[in-house]
């Protein structure tokens, strides 16, 4: 799990993992790894993760592979045993742990080494080209660590490109290098006779996620109308940024509830909640303008 400032999705988040997850016979020792970013006095001490990495924040995107990378090293390094990674926003919250079941037993019996999907529209569906959702995936975590598709390398590529993609006007996004790591990783692990074949090859390895799809609304990705999906009923997959409609949720649920969670559902005033973070923006001056989280 990785967090920056939403530390009440955080913190409910691990409560529904203890308390919810514990019930699939396959998670139910699962290891939580929090990898958090934030002021220190944000989260000054665990809760319910096993271990607790305070990173640095070089920014959104940066800060963000940095998050991931860090986490998925720790399990290599302390959990070498485990099979696969589950990767979390804070802000995610399964409450179906079946469904992570179900993908786990499909990737193990048919090769399948991620977990994901297009991080695009019905129309932009392409994961190669349009990204891999990373706020949600599922790794095999010693194949991964086998062939390098860790660490993500966003702020090498990122040094190394950006001339070419200002040049075009174009934001380079961690979900299109994570397409392009899980590419480079497949030809490390398989001997392909032809370079042709690897579009084909690296889709067969994947788990695509399509009762997550699509992830966004409108036909042009990054000039939504409609807006970012934020609930799958059919997977329990919340992930709004507001605390009202998971608070209705979560009612509706009927979960076994942490300490974080029962206040969520109780509360009348919900300007507690992330110290009332609604959008990560930039501010000059008197304008603010939103980047997304």
């Amino acid at each position: 799990m990785y967090t920056y400032n939403r530390t009440d999705d955080a913190r409910i988040n691990m409560e529904i993992i203890r308390n919810v997850w514990k019930k699939s016979e396959l998670l139910k020792d699962v290891k939580i790894i929090h990898a958090f970013n934030g002021q220190k006095d944000w989260w000054p001490e665990k809760y319910l993760e096993d271990e607790l990495l305070y990173l640095d924040n070089p920014g959104h995107f940066a800060g963000a592979e940095l998050l991931i990378n860090e986490g998925i090293k720790c399990f290599t390094e302390k959990y070498a045993d485990t099979d696969y990674v589950v990767v979390l926003a804070s802000d995610i919250w399964l409450i179906k742990p079946e469904y992570v079941a179900e993908i786990i037993k499909v990737m193990t019996k048919n090769n399948k080494y991620l977990a994901t999907c297009p991080w695009g529209t019905l129309e932009k569906d392409n994961m190669w080209n349009i990204g891999m959702a990373i706020d949600f995936a599922i790794f095999d975590l010693k194949w991964s660590f086998q062939n390098h598709l860790f660490p993500i390398r966003y702020t090498e590529f990122f040094q190394k490109y950006h001339e070419l993609f200002f040049y075009d006007d174009e934001i380079i996004y961690p979900e299109r290098v994570l397409a392009v790591r899980f590419k480079q990783a497949i030809l490390n692990s398989i001997k392909l006779p032809s370079e042709n074949l690897l579009g084909k090859v690296a889709d067969d390895h994947v788990y695509r996620m399509k009762e997550r799809e699509p992830i966004h609304d409108e036909k042009k990705l990054f000039r939504i109308k409609n807006g970012r999906k934020m609930h799958w009923s059919n997977i329990g997959l919340i992930s709004y940024h507001e605390p009202e409609p998971k608070q209705v949720l979560l009612k509706k649920a009927g979960l076994e509830l942490g300490e974080n969670g029962k206040r969520l559902v109780n509360s009348k005033d919900l300007s507690y909640y992330n110290e009332g973070v609604k959008k990560t923006v930039f501010v000059k001056g008197d304008k603010q303008t939103s980047y997304g989280d």
